[in-house]
C-alpha cells in the first residue's frame, strides 16, 4: 500500500491511527527495560566498540533538541503523544543526566513544512521521532545521518538483505531510520460468526494463517446471508481509502505495484493484476460482500464490522481494543471472538505482508559529539524502551514479541507474524512516491466503474496505469 504525509491521516481513519493515536489500557511496565541501566553508553557494544575492560566514562555535558510527531499514548487519559515528555524523558533523565534533552510536540497540520524550513535554515532538530512517509524525504534532500554505526551487525545485514525492508528505511542504499518499529496489518475476523454456521475449518490452519484466494472465497461463502444481511467482508470504493485493500491483494497475487526507484507503476505490466481484479468482481457477482461496494466508505466498512454484518476488516493491533472496549461499552454487538489473519496470496502457506517498518532519524550536525549522542538517544527509545514499544503499540521485526502482547495471544501472532518480513515479500508502502494523493484520487472511480460493470478488469487496470504513470511523469520532470 502507498501513501504519503496527508494520506496517512485518512488511511488511519479506517485502520492504522487506531494503532498510533488510540488511548490504550495502563501499562504493567513502568520504565525502561532492563537493558537499559545507567551505563556510559546506551547503543550496543558491537556498535560502539566498548568492550567488557572499558572504564565508564562521564556524559558529556550537552544538550540535544527532539521534535516528535504527536503518536500515541501511554497511560489512561493522556493526549497523543504527551508520553514523550511525562513518561519517556524522566527514564532517560535517570540514566544520562548530563545529556539533556529537550522534547517539542509538532503538530501534523504543517509538520513537512516546518520541518523543511527547519533543514533550509540549518535550525533542524538533532531526532525526529516520525515514520519514514515523511522522514525518507528529508534523506533524498542529504539531511539525514547514517544510523548503521548504531545497529548491530547482525540486524544490519538481515535489513540490508531485504529490499523490500530497505525501501522503507533507506535512502542511496543508507539506513537512516531505525528498522526495530512497525505496524502489522492484516485482516481481523469475527470468529463466532465461522463458528454459528459450523464452518471455522474454512479458516486458515496453519501456522502463520495464510490461504489462498480460492480458500478465502469458500470461507465468504459460508457466512454470507442476503436474509440477515451478513457478508463476509465489506469492499468499499467511495473514496481513495479503498485502495489499501486492492493494493494488498493483488500484491499476495505476485503483481509488484512499483519498480524499484519509483519511476513507473507496474502492477499493469503483471497479468496477475487483473487476475486480482476479476476476483474483487466475483465477489461482489456472487453476493459475498455488502452489496454496491461502489457506494460504501471505509466507515461503513467499520460499522458493518462492529454489528456482526460483515465477518472481516482490515485491522491493526488497536482493533483488539475496539473489540475489547466495544464488547463493555455496547458500541460492537456480540458475541466476538477476533483472530487475525492474513490476505489471501496465491502462493500457499506464504503471504505477502503489511508491514510498515521504520522509525525515528538523527540530523545531520557539525557537532559530532551531538550526533553521536543522538543517535545513542534514538536507538534508546526505540529499541531498548518498553514505553515507546508500549505507548506506540510497536513490534520488533528483527526481535522478539513485545511486552504490551503478553496477555493476549492474537496480538502475540501480530507480533510472530511481523518478524516474517525477513522471509516473505513486503507490500510497497510507496513512501518514495511523488504525486500519490493524485493516484488515490484517480484510482477509486475507476474500482467503481469495474464493480458497476462499466469496465472489465483488463480496462480497469490499463486505465489506472496510465493515470497513475502519468502522475508520476509529470512529478518527474
Amino acid at each position: 500500500m502507498i501513501r504519503n504525509m496527508k494520506f496517512k491521516s485518512l488511511f488511519v481513519a479506517a485502520s492504522v491511527s487506531l494503532l498510533m493515536g488510540s488511548t490504550i489500557g495502563c501499562s504493567t511496565n513502568e520504565g525502561s527495560s532492563a537493558s537499559t541501566k545507567p551505563s556510559a553508553s546506551v547503543a550496543p557494544a558491537a556498535s560502539t566498540g566498548a568492550t567488557a575492560t572499558t572504564a565508564p566514562q562521564e556524559d558529556p555535558k550537552i544538550e540535544l533538541t527532539v521534535w516528535a510527531a504527536p503518536n500515541g499514548t501511554y497511560k489512561p487519559g493522556q493526549k497523543a503523544g504527551d508520553w514523550f515528555k511525562e513518561d519517556l524523558l524522566p527514564e532517560w533523565n535517570k540514566l544520562h543526566p548530563n545529556v539533556k534533552v529537550n522534547i517539542e510536540l509538532i503538530p501534523f497540520d504543517g509538520i513537512n513544512e516546518k520541518v523543511t524550513t527547519a533543514i533550509a535554515s540549518k535550525s533542524a532538530p538533532n531526532v525526529f521521532l516520525d515514520y519514514p512517509g515523511r522522514t525518507l524525504a528529508y534523506g533524498q534532500m542529504g539531511a539525514l545521518a547514517s544510523l548503521e554505526s548504531i545497529i548491530p551487525p547482525t540486524d544490519l545485514a538481515q535489513v540490508k538483505k531485504s529490499a523490500d525492508m530497505m525501501k522503507m528505511v533507506s535512502v542511496g542504499g543508507t539506513v537512516v531510520t531505525l528498522p526495530y518499529y512497525s505496524t502489522q496489518l492484516g485482516l481481523i475476523l469475527n470468529k463466532s460468526l465461522w463458528k454459528e454456521a459450523g464452518a471455522e475449518k474454512l479458516l486458515p490452519q496453519d501456522e502463520f494463517r495464510t490461504w489462498t484466494p480460492d480458500q478465502f472465497k469458500a470461507a465468504l461463502k459460508a457466512v454470507a446471508n442476503k436474509d440477515k444481511g451478513v457478508y463476509g467482508l465489506t469492499l468499499f470504493a467511495l473514496n481513495e481509502q479503498g485502495d489499501q485493500i486492492y493494493n494488498n491483494i493483488i500484491s499476495g497475487y505476485g503483481a509488484k505495484l512499483f519498480n524499484a526507484d519509483y519511476t513507473k507503476y507496474t502492477a499493469g505490466d503483471s497479468p496477475e493484476t487483473e487476475k486480482a481484479l476479476a476476483f474483487f468482481k466475483s465477489l461482489v457477482d456472487e453476493g459475498l460482500v455488502t452489496p454496491h461496494p461502489e457506494t460504501l466508505t471505509s466507515t461503513n466498512a467499520l460499522d458493518y464490522w462492529k454489528q456482526r454484518k460483515n465477518g472481516m476488516a482490515v485491522a491493526s493491533a488497536a482493533h483488539s481494543d475496539i473489540i475489547k472496549n466495544g464488547l463493555k461499552d455496547g458500541s460492537v454487538s456480540g458475541p466476538n471472538e477476533y483472530m487475525y489473519v492474513n490476505f489471501p496470496s496465491t502462493t500457499p502457506g506464504q503471504a505477502a505482508l503489511k508491514s510498515e517498518i521504520g522509525f525515528g532519524v538523527v540530523f545531520k550536525n557539525t557537532d559530532a559529539v551531538k550526533e553521536e549522542w543522538a543517535k545513542k538517544f534514538l536507538y534508546w527509545s526505540v529499541k531498548d524502551n518498553v514505553i515507546f514499544q508500549t505507548a506506540m503499540k510497536s513490534f520488533d521485526p528483527l526481535g522478539k514479541a513485545p511486552a504490551w502482547t503478553e496477555t493476549d495471544p492474537e496480538l502475540q501472532f501480530l507480533a510472530k507474524l511481523s518478524t516474517k518480513t525477513k522471509e516473505w515479500p513486503v507490500i510497497d508502502p510507496g513512501w518514495g512516491i511523488k504525486g500519490y494523493p493524485e493516484m488515490r484520487a484517480a484510482m477509486f472511480p475507476e474500482i467503481q466503474k469495474l464493480f458497476i460493470g462499466m469496465s472489465t478488469p483488463k480496462q480497469t487496470i490499463d486505465t489506472i496505469s496510465q493515470k497513475f504513470n502519468a502522475t508520476i511523469a509529470k512529478y518527474n520532470k
